[in-house]
């Protein structure tokens, strides 16, 4: 049986009309608890290097672990970097884990990093609180959990709750894994945003990868730069008109925002077949690497 692992998002239920739960904030060793509210950028906040595009990604659906690559990806890196230098407060836990240390996580991708703060600990709890409160805040257009979006974050756990980017409406709701994740903050992102490929850092509205499905969401961000998510309940639609097929030996080279799985979507092959033909034991590519392109 697979256990359920620190850093995993539960495939909870959530029912109609949840209301939003409440981070609470320590005031006091005796003193009233009080929730924690999502709020705008302040002195001290992170500052990103680049402006933002009109119209940032859309917020980062659930794409879960699915292989073993547990090397820490830049945008990842960058982002631990950012926080400890922003809060200054707790300290680094790590992004990678050993994946034989079994179960689900995006540790194991590389793509997860738990900032050690403790819940009881009032100065550390402060400043996670006004992290997560900046993160999940409305952008100055109204747009849900504005910074997470920009930042690639999929999901965070801290303290017996949890947070998700793509469900920010249904806001802070309990977590019911075996830890309650009052010793750290827990935040797995996106494969766009471990990357380092999202607006934050480039100044454009990056796609999201899917890695195993894709359904593009019109209007959400300039030509070139469209989102895509899954539809956690697909309906029937009719069959989408047949991919190129790709000829024998041809090859495509790696543009700036390309993924492996937004190639394989547009040339009519999976993931692991561009990773068997090409040798690959990474998700990871860089701009200017040719790949061959498997037949049909």
């Amino acid at each position: 049986m697979r256990r359920h692992p620190v850093g995993h998002r539960p495939a909870t239920r959530r029912p109609a009309g949840v209301r939003r739960a409440a981070v609470l904030v320590l005031v006091g060793a005796c003193g009233a608890l009080v929730p924690a509210t999502a709020r705008a950028s302040g002195p001290g906040d992170p500052a990103a290097p680049v402006a933002a595009p009109p119209v940032v990604e859309q917020p980062a659906p659930y794409v879960g672990q699915t292989v073993c690559d547990p090397a820490a990806k830049p945008g990842t890196a960058d982002l631990a970097a950012l926080v400890l230098a922003a809060y200054a407060a707790g300290s680094n836990g790590g992004i990678s884990r050993d994946c034989a240390a079994g179960g689900t996580s995006e540790h194991e991708e590389g793509r997860a990093w738990d900032w050690l703060v403790r819940a009881d600990v009032p100065e550390e709890r402060a400043a996670a609180d006004r992290f997560l409160g900046w993160l999940t805040a409305d952008g100055p257009g109204g747009e849900s959990a504005y910074q997470a979006r920009r930042l690639g974050v999929m999901y965070v756990i801290w303290d017996g709750r949890t947070w998700s980017a793509d469900r920010a409406s249904a806001g802070w709701l309990p977590y019911t894994g075996a830890d309650p994740h009052t010793g750290h903050v827990h935040l797995s992102q996106s494969w766009s945003g471990a990357l380092g490929q999202t607006s934050w850092w480039t100044g454009v509205a990056s796609r999201v990868d899917h890695r195993t499905c894709a359904e593009v969401v019109e209007g959400l961000a300039d030509p070139g730069a469209l989102a895509t998510v899954c539809s956690p309940t697909p309906m029937p639609e009719p069959a989408p008109s047949p991919a190129p097929e790709p000829v024998p030996g041809a090859t495509y080279t790696v543009a700036a925002g390309d993924t492996l799985g937004q190639i394989a979507l547009d040339h009519g092959t999976t993931v692991a077949e561009l990773m068997a033909a090409n040798g690959l034991t990474s998700t990871v590519i860089m701009v200017g690497q040719v790949l061959l392109l498997p037949p049909a």
